[in-house]
């Protein structure tokens, strides 16, 4: 089991105090944000080298209103655009050595499709199937992520998940399940990781309120002991963020910022009580 945590929940935190304080307070790794490694992978080399810190992978770079970045775009040279963006995140990954890109089919914060739903999804799909490709070439795996209905238009669940994956079908394409998400969009906390449990490549943790696993109400207990009766041992990723305004941006100011590092720090207690 590889236990890391989302750089990008650190907002504006300079990302040498960040790595250092994720080595020190015991992550394996970290989930880096995508534009991190794009826009210097030399210095993420060194750095996380220096530091014996491994990078898990990187959350893919997409956030709305930018159009040009939107894999489920109604135009189709704002859909190029996007999966051009996207691949160069792909070689991001390999040259700072990580496994995965977390990709979100439709841009974030796009809660309202351009087509008539059925259309976006078709979108979506034929971008993903034009990044594989890229994928192959450099061995680097697609994390489909679905977020709640509120953040995006497609993809909001665990079947939406595995009926995504399913029609892409490729080995290289994977999903992961958010349990802040999964308590808007699920029914049942638990069911969803049993029944896609072999697609699932990477979890992502924070409590109903977005805060440090055991700060809010969601049954990690029932959560835990499944991927273990599952035998899950890939990789978990510490998501919380601060408290504050715009759920699509991490910088919630510096006085809220030391919360992260205590969220990151009982996350972490909590989660070795399961798998360490």
């Amino acid at each position: 089991m590889e236990l890391s945590i989302c750089s990008w929940t650190f907002g504006e935190e300079p990302i040498e105090k960040v790595a250092k304080f994720v080595k020190d307070t015991g992550y394996d790794a970290v989930e880096l944000h995508a534009s991190l490694a794009v826009n210097n992978p030399h210095y993420i080399n060194q750095l996380t080298k220096e530091l014996d810190l491994k990078i898990s992978g990187l959350t893919g770079d997409a956030g709305w209103p930018d159009e040009n970045k939107d894999l489920a775009n109604r135009n189709p040279v704002n859909r190029k655009n996007a999966i051009e963006y996207f691949k160069r995140q792909i070689e991001a990954v390999n040259n700072v050595n990580g496994r995965y890109l977390v990709v979100c089919p439709s841009a974030v914060g796009k809660s309202a499709p351009m087509g008539n739903g059925k259309e976006d999804w078709g979108w979506a799909v034929d971008s993903i199937h034009q990044l594989t490709e890229k994928a192959s070439e450099l061995d680097v795996k697609l994390i489909i992520e679905p977020l709640n209905r509120y953040e995006s238009c497609i993809v909001n669940s665990a079947d939406d998940a595995y009926r995504f994956v399913n029609e892409i079908n490729h080995p290289l394409v994977k999903t992961l399940l958010d349990t802040y998400h999964m308590n808007i969009e699920e029914k049942d906390m638990v069911e969803p990781f049993r029944r896609i449990c072999e697609m699932v490549e990477v979890v992502h943790v924070a409590d109903n309120n977005r805060q440090a696993l055991g700060r809010g109400q969601l049954p990690f207990q029932h959560i835990f002991s499944e991927l273990q009766s599952l035998k899950y041992n890939r990789t978990i990723v510490v998501e919380c963020n601060t408290p504050g305004a715009n759920p699509f941006s991490a910088d919630k100011g510096r006085d809220n910022m030391q919360w992260m590092y205590k969220y990151a720090e009982e996350s972490l207690v909590y989660l070795k009580r399961w798998f360490q």
